[in-house]
Order: C-alpha cells, then structure tokens, then sequence
C-alpha cells in the first residue's frame, strides 16, 4: 500500500499544518523540547514507525488499539489502529505518559520507500520532510482544549526498521533504516477519571479519531 492515510500504521502520512500556533499548549501535552519516560518527541515517533514496520496487518482484526512501548525500563501507552475513524477505548493507570501519532511521513530504504529521493540517512531525512509538507492539514484536542499541533513537529535522525511479512506499509520482510517527519501527541500522566483526545488529519483522506481513555 503506498501513500495511504491511516494514522496508527501507514506507509506515509502526508500531512502539512492548519492553523496558527496558540498562545499556550493545552493540559498534559508534554512541551516541545520536553521529554516522557525519559525521551522526546523525536524519539517516540521513530518507536512509531519501528512498531508499525513490526505489525501483521493478517492479524489486525484481532490486534489491541492500546499497546505499550517501553524504554529504560519505563512504559508509555501507545494509542494505535489500524483505523482512520471513529471512538476507540483504552484504560490507563495514573501517572502513565501516553504517544499518540498524529500525522507523520516516513521514507525509508526499502524499494520504491525514498522517490525521487536516496537511500542515505539525509535523503531519507530529505525525503520525510518533502512528503510532510505536501498535502493536508491536521489538529487536535484534549478534554476540550485545543492543542497547538504547529509547535509539535519533529524530525527524527535515521533508523533501523524490521519489516514483518505482511506489514502495513507494504514491502518485502526484511531490514532496513526509515526517518521520520511530522506530528506525535506526547502526554504527561493523566489524573484519575476519564479523558477525550480528538484528532483530525487531512491526507490522501480524512481521519477522525477520538480516544476515549479511562484513568484509573
């Protein structure tokens, strides 16, 4: 599959930015050059990315939106698909940070992944940047509060990939490096009780997702 829209496990995201920038960031969005379980934002959606290179999609029907990814020991929730559309529930403990990929593009080495492109680390990099910024739009809430999407864009360095037969992004099994370019939400630790994270992105097709997330 190449160039589709689906927020959690896609080929590439095409996603450019809709809005101004606000004033200040919504509630328990973890600032720009802040960091969760230790790691920023660049860090978390190269993690994406190597999840979504793992993913069966023969096994999707069945697979749990609310995964986890951990780093030096630390968990933080991974809201994921695959879905473009509608309310999906995950239960978290509190205090536990949550990613949420908004709209990203990678570019990685496998045949067809980089056109127009190289295969180096900086062309990959080239590569995300230039499908990031072509098409669409993207925003986001939480708990009513709008979040300001234009200060979260992030570049990741290149990457190792491990592609699983019958992965969403639709190349061969094997390894290989990918980078990243585009929008994740990274939240701090939610307070007990139940909270709301609305995305919208614009691409090749509309995705509108809501998270319902019970805290407890």
């Amino acid at each position: 599959m190449r160039t589709k829209i689906v927020c959690a496990v896609s080929t590439v995201l095409l996603f450019s930015l809709a809005g101004g920038a606000l004033a200040a960031q919504a509630p328990n969005v973890v600032p720009p050059t802040g960091k969760a379980a230790g790691h920023g934002y660049a860090f978390w959606m190269q993690r994406h990315w190597q999840l979504v290179f793992g993913l069966d999609t023969s096994l999707s029907a069945s697979s749990n939106p609310c995964k986890i990814l951990t780093a030096d020991g630390k968990q933080v929730a991974f809201l994921s698909g695959p879905f473009s559309t509608g309310t999906h529930a995950c239960s978290e403990p509190v205090g536990r940070p949550i990613y949420v990929n908004l709209a990203s593009a990678e570019c990685d080495t496998f045949k067809g992944e980089h056109p127009g492109f190289g295969s180096s680390d900086a062309q990959l990099q080239l590569c995300s940047k230039s499908l990031f910024t072509r098409v669409g739009g993207s925003s986001a809430t939480v708990d009513g509060h709008a979040i300001n999407v234009k200060a979260l864009v992030t570049a990741t360095g290149a990457f190792p990939v491990h592609a699983v037969a019958s992965n969403p992004i639709g190349v061969s099994a094997g390894n290989g490096r990918a980078a990243a370019y585009g929008i994740g939400l990274l939240f701090t630790g939610f307070s007990t009780g139940m909270h709301t994270i609305h995305t919208i992105a614009h691409g090749s097709s509309e995705e509108n997702i809501t998270w319902i997330v019970t805290v407890s």
